[in-house]
């Protein structure tokens, strides 16, 4: 793997700083949305659109990217992150200020799904390697940022205007990368796009079972007796084996086939929620949980990369349909929560990831001459 990076320095450079920088941007959000309350004046359901905005900008990035031509639009994406994290540092306004939210989340959404399909296709065998490894980073930024908002005394313009001058700088290593132009990258061989929705769907399912779990994880711990606290500490010890998953995965990824261990994420996904939902050591099963779900959306991303093709399209419809499930997910357990048994929806959850393991054992185990294994 040496030579690649040495080959690609830049390149893998640009990704870990920006993947650390998006994971901390949005971890952020969370803690820094009182601050919003107080310095606006708004209500907890107003400042809470810049949430949703976020969420709503990924979604548009993708598509645009799904639509648009091939050409290299990393550098707009890049510049797009860093606009946001402006405009929510400076907050000439609440408008401007959900603006910038919402670029950064256009920013985040497009960046997601090009650099992982630029890693995917320069670092040759050690592409699901190095997909893993990436995507693990984003989740220390996530640990990390918190933290540091705090340290910084809590402070929207300190953390964020931080953020901002940090993916500056990324931007700065984008404009020196070769620009990737689309159609010439294979010379006269046309790329090609299978749209796979049963692929779609599984990736779409793993990441809503994970946006759940963080989500909701610590409220239905609270309900079924645990104190806040602890509630909380089991969610921060489900992101330390979400992290630990994620680097194991990346000594595995060019090691094992991406099939076998996507399913096999499910499974164990499946295995502690019931755990979990039994009431066997709720908080810590719950937590180690996090390990096996952290493995699903890299292995998703490779897996489809090559079931759907090497088409500009591919990137953005497995992070569309990624992003799809992280939203639809929360929206269908959040009615759920109040309706039924505390532990209850760990057993929801845990029964859909087991038929998601049915599913896939059927849609992987399909074998074509026009679709790789």
């Amino acid at each position: 793997m040496g030579n690649f990076i040495k080959d690609n320095f830049l390149l893998f450079t640009a990704s870990i700083l920006s993947f650390i920088l998006m994971g901390g941007g949005q971890s952020m959000m969370g803690p820094a949305l009182p601050e919003f309350r107080t310095i606006f004046g708004l209500s907890i359901a107003s400042v809470s659109v810049i949430v949703t905005a976020q969420w709503v900008g990924a979604l548009i990035g993708v598509i645009f990217l799904y639509f648009a031509s091939g050409r290299d639009w990393l550098r707009p994406a890049f510049a797009l992150l860093t606009i946001g994290a402006a405009l929510m540092a400076l907050m000439p306004g609440w408008p401007l200020t959900i603006i910038g939210s919402f670029c950064f989340g256009a920013g985040y959404g497009a960046t997601l799904a090009l650099v992982n399909s630029r890693l995917l296709a320069a670092f040759g065998n050690y592409g699901p390697s190095m997909i893993s490894l990436v995507n693990a980073l984003f989740g220390g930024g996530a640990i990390v940022a918190p933290l540091l908002f705090v340290a910084l005394g809590r402070s929207p313009q300190i953390a964020f205007g931080l953020l901002a001058v940090m993916l500056l700088i990324v931007l700065g290593f984008s404009l020196r990368l070769p620009t990737v132009r689309g159609k010439s990258d294979t010379g006269a061989r046309a790329k090609t796009f299978r749209p796979s929705l049963s692929m779609l769907f599984v990736g779409a399912s793993g990441t809503g079972i994970e946006a759940c779990l963080i989500g909701f994880g610590p409220v239905i711990l609270a309900r079924s007796g645990l104190t806040e606290t602890a509630a909380a500490g089991a969610l921060s010890l489900f992101f330390v084996f979400f992290l630990t998953g994620r680097l194991v995965l990346s000594y595995l990824g060019n090691k094992l086939p991406a099939a076998p261990m996507l399913l096999a994420g499910f499974a164990g996904g499946a295995v502690m929620l019931s755990l979990a939902a039994s009431g066997i050591a709720a908080q810590y099963t719950y937590a180690l949980s996090g390990f096996f779900i952290g493995s699903l959306f890299p292995n998703f991303f490779v897996l489809g990369s090559k079931r759907l093709g090497d088409d500009h399209r591919t990137g953005p419809a497995l992070v569309g349909a990624a992003l799809a499930g992280g939203v639809t997910g929360p929206l269908i357990i959040g009615q759920l929560i109040e309706k039924v048994d505390p532990l209850t929806p760990f057993w929801i959850l845990a029964g859909y990831a087991l038929c998601i393991v049915l599913v896939g054992a059927v849609v992987f185990g399909r074998r074509d001459t026009t679709q790789p294994a």
